[in-house]
């Protein structure tokens, strides 16, 4: 495994480098090298065709990353997830030199999410921590603490390490985007929650709510709730409808035709659908199985 930032003389650094088992390269996500450092003289540095993925973010100082023909402005609180298979480069301020920290990791979960983080934050390999700085740094203090150390109960707590690491990326793809991506979607996405439990409006109802409410048209508001979230906001509205039919046919003796009124599903076709393609069996059928009420 190639060093990702080995500039001798030029850089102060720590890392560590990890060999994960045939166990957690089959099932996890592992780490291959964490690291930190202090850029001592200006430098560029670059790589490509490596089986890892790369976040790193900046601590503090200036430089920048080019990556798939474009290059990112990175100052202090910014951070970068790459493909280490694509061609990229990276390199210090001359007049702010960086401070780094950094995770080459790969696995199977990674290389699913990759595609997805790209999508949610418009092509673009860098977020802006803002608030979550902290956060990271103790990410990869955590794995720093490991010093290169493997074992199997070690491969487990950096698998849910990185998972983390995942999430803040993907949590904050798509913060800066401008327009409708600076709105308040966590406010949206508790809207559609309070008004799924608590009325058995449908679809188009609910678009029409959310209209007035947030005096926006449903497409505008939609486009960019599923850039912040990854899922569309009628998918993600669908799913909720879903899991009020799944709770109320646990959880109460309501006939099925009442619920797929009352879960603002209001199709049976597509009630008993749903029922067959996520939980593969009817709604009768999951009822016997999973209501404490039923017995025998």
């Amino acid at each position: 495994m190639e060093k990702l930032f080995d500039a001798e003389g030029m850089t102060r650094s720590e890392r560590y480098f990890h060999t994960p088992s045939a166990f957690a390269r089959k099932h996890l996500c592992y780490v291959q090298e964490v690291g930190q450092l202090k850029s001592l003289k200006p430098h560029v540095s670059s790589r490509e065709n490596l089986e890892s993925f790369l976040f790193f973010f900046v601590k503090g100082g200036s430089g920048s990353v080019s990556y798939e023909g474009k290059e990112y402005e990175l100052k202090k609180g910014d951070a970068v997830l790459l493909d280490c298979a694509e061609h990229y480069e990276h390199k210090s301020s001359e007049n702010d030199p960086w401070e780094l920290a950094w995770i080459h990791f790969d696995g199977a979960k990674a290389e699913a999410l990759y595609p997805q983080f790209k999508k949610q934050n418009e092509g673009s390999p860098c977020i802006r921590l803002a608030a979550q700085e902290q956060r990271a740094a103790d990410l990869i203090g955590e794995l720093l603490k490991m010093k290169g150390e493997n074992s199997s109960l070690g491969e487990i707590f950096a698998d849910t390490v990185v998972s983390r690491v995942l999430l803040l990326c993907m949590e904050q793809a798509g913060t800066k985007a401008a327009g409708t991506a600076e709105r308040d979607f966590e406010g949206v996405r508790e809207y559609l929650n309070t008004q799924i439990q608590s009325t058995s409006d449908d679809m188009e109802t609910l678009k029409t709510s959310l209209e007035e409410k947030y005096n926006i048209s449903f497409a505008e508001v939609s486009t960019a709730f599923e850039k912040r979230y990854g899922i569309s906001l009628e998918d993600y509205a669908k799913n909720r409808m879903f899991n009020k039919a799944k709770e109320l046919l646990r959880f109460t003796i309501k006939p099925v035709e009442e619920i797929v009124e009352e879960s603002g599903i209001h199709n049976a076709d597509i009630f008993r659908a749903l029922f067959l393609e996520n939980e593969e069996m009817s709604p009768e059928d999951y009822r016997k199985k999973w209501a404490q009420w039923i017995k025998g």
